[in-house]
């Protein structure tokens, strides 16, 4: 009798954890379409300021850019009340990996009041000020957490392809867009590193400081992404590729041809990243790959970047620039690896 009731229940446990997942799949590709929307009014609110059109906080970019919160607001919160009555309090109806989305929602609810005063009282920014506003930094933090809830959300899974993971890949690539989208006083998309004439010293400066500014945030997302099982084959080409041709699209200042080439490089980038995910298999389990891993990917990048530079733009910096530039990206790489691994060796118990 108890044996039959067991195997009676458990194709009914199966299909309730089936069901779950399935739900929230539809959740995680909500929130994907929403943060798309999302992130393409803010990269058409950051193409009107760079092409420096008559700007206000009621344009059509931040129609699109707000009414895309709209959309993904209206999605996490939605499964929050739909759960509700399903759970025992407000807090466990929120799924499992959304607790920082919801928070992000009222955190850009407040900064969108907050920026609309500050437009108010102090004007539109226009150029770096607007990507040092306070309350558009605000709404940056809210952006970030509500569109890296797939990311948060997911889960190892037994078989990872890129076909089951691309939610979480796409929504850490958004969370790579925020940041290269906020940073972009600084980077490879500030402007065309290694171009022109030998540079000043203050040119130089700046291009360095991109350059260890961008290769922390795409080793740091990418060994993220490695501790929570998403960088799967083809991971990092999604990554590097969608972002790259984002940041240049919204750029837009440079010919057809030269942004094809650029957008090409990012792509080739995360190509050569998922090749050195393959072969080299970086884990925390193995620090030596992980660490060779974290060197080689942002220096492959500006490799592949400058190399382009010199043969498509020309180049009049020195070989110890163009050299130290990859170089300086790798060490960077390096060091912020060892935030995510410890040293390889054990410690030895006292006696």
């Amino acid at each position: 009798m108890a044996t039959s009731e067991a195997t009676s229940a458990a194709p009914a446990a199966l299909e309730g954890v089936s069901s779950t997942l399935a739900r929230r799949i539809r959740l995680d590709w909500l929130i994907v379409a929403a943060s798309a929307w999302l992130g393409a009014g803010l990269y058409w609110d950051g193409w009107a300021h760079g092409y420096g059109l008559p700007d206000s906080f009621w344009t059509i970019w931040h129609a699109a850019f707000y009414s895309g919160f709209g959309a993904c607001a209206a999605v996490i919160l939605g499964a929050v009340v739909l759960k509700r009555p399903r759970a025992t309090s407000w807090r466990a109806a929120i799924p499992a990996g959304y607790e920082y989305a919801v928070a992000g929602v009222f955190i850009f609810g407040a900064g969108g009041i907050f920026d609309m005063l500050w437009h108010s009282i102090f004007g539109i920014e226009f150029s770096t000020d607007a990507l040092l506003s306070p309350s558009h930094l605000i709404l940056a933090t809210g952006a970030a957490l509500i569109v890296s809830a797939p990311f948060a959300a997911a889960r190892r899974a037994r078989r990872p392809d890129l076909a089951r993971q691309l939610p979480a890949v796409i929504s850490l690539t958004f969370l790579l867009g925020t940041f290269t989208f906020f940073t972009l006083y600084a980077g490879p998309y500030s402007g065309v590193i290694g171009a022109g004439l030998r540079p000043s010293d203050a040119t130089l400066v700046r291009a360095m400081l991109g350059v260890i500014l961008f290769s922390a945030l795409i080793v740091g997302c990418a060994l993220v992404g490695l501790r929570r099982g998403v960088l799967v084959p083809g991971a990092l080409t999604v990554m590097l590729g969608l972002n790259g041709v984002g940041m240049i699209l919204m750029r837009g200042h440079a010919s057809l041809e030269v942004q094809l080439t650029f957008a090409l490089v990012a792509i080739a980038a995360g190509a050569v990243g998922d090749f050195l995910v393959s072969r080299l298999r970086p884990s925390p389990d193995r620090v030596i790959a992980l660490r060779a891993f974290a060197f080689l990917l942002p220096a492959a990048y500006f490799a592949i970047y400058l190399g382009v530079v010199v043969w498509r733009v020309g180049s009049g910096w020195t070989v110890h620039e163009l050299t130290g530039i990859v170089t300086m990206a790798g060490i960077v790489g390096l060091l912020t690896s060892f935030v995510f691994a410890a040293d390889a060796r054990r410690e030895v118990p006292a006696a």
